[in-house]
């Protein structure tokens, strides 16, 4: 299983990818929602980490994520 990040603020992504996670740079709810459709047909990934700003781009795809066993999600404050 991978941990998978998605932020939108560069030092963020660049902090979390120098600790060996795999990281995305989004930007907006397009780019968010194209991610999202292709991160649920990737099985490995174990968790999802994201910030409230993500978080609130599109709050009822993490809803739907947070009710499914896999991947656990992580929000960060």
């Amino acid at each position: 299983m991978k941990i998978v990040g998605i932020f939108n603020k560069r030092e963020e992504e660049v902090g979390f990818r120098l600790s060996g996670m795999e990281t995305n740079f989004i930007q907006d709810k397009t780019e968010l929602l194209e991610f999202l459709k292709d991160l649920n047909k990737d099985t490995n990934v174990g968790i999802l980490v994201i910030n409230n700003d993500i978080y609130h781009l599109l709050p009822e795809e993490f809803d739907k994520i947070e009710q499914s066993q896999l991947p656990l999600l992580l929000k960060l404050k």
